[in-house]
């Protein structure tokens, strides 16, 4: 944003890979997305990616971004960085690189993606709250568990599998399923 307000709730999404290859109008509603969490009351942060991104090298722009936001004295509480698949390992590399215990981040079926292991941040790294959602009947994404049992110090997790056939695109749309609790956990973040 142009002007920044330190008592706004500033929302990062970051898209799927669908989106990265096919574009924001495709079967994933990414504009319908965006318009979903500023309707919550958030101030979104988001940009179209395309070509082939690798996950923590893109996560650099966003933690200068988000550096931003603090040197403006926006409370790190105020500020979620929300990702669906590819743009859930781009949170994590976030959280890696960023270090600060307060950001939160949230995971939409983003952990043990087989294509992108080997684009994950080392997990001992990871520092923030975190909120792990994904639907049980997913093919692609499961559990963070894994992820959050390494951390250490200055990270929290709560995790919610969704009782779901909608899989991997359950979150290409903003149903409400999911979109409530996400909604709900990222207005409660304490500072």
């Amino acid at each position: 944003p142009a002007t920044l307000d330190s008592s706004a709730k500033y929302h990062f999404f970051l898209h799927n890979n669908y989106a990265e290859k096919n574009g924001p109008d495709g079967d994933c509603k990414y504009y319908d997305l965006l318009n979903a969490f500023a309707d919550s009351g958030f101030t979104v942060i988001s940009e179209v990616r395309s070509g082939k991104i690798i996950p923590c090298a893109y996560g650099e722009k966003i933690v200068g971004q988000i550096r931003t936001l603090l040197d403006s004295n926006v409370p790190p509480e105020n500020i979620t960085v929300a990702g669906h698949s590819k743009g859930g390992v781009i949170a994590l590399c976030v959280s890696s690189k960023l270090g600060n215990p307060k950001v939160n981040f949230v995971v939409m079926a983003g952990c043990e993606i087989k294509p992108l292991l080997d684009a994950y941040p080392d997990y001992r790294t990871l520092k923030g709250r975190f909120l792990s959602i994904y639907a049980s009947s997913d093919a692609v994404a499961s559990s963070c568990n894994s992820v959050f049992s390494p951390v250490s110090d200055g990270t929290s997790s709560t995790e919610i599998r969704l009782e779901s056939d909608g899989g991997h695109t359950l979150f290409f749309k903003p149903e409400r399923i999911w979109l409530n609790p996400v909604v709900l956990w990222s207005r409660k973040a304490q500072p």
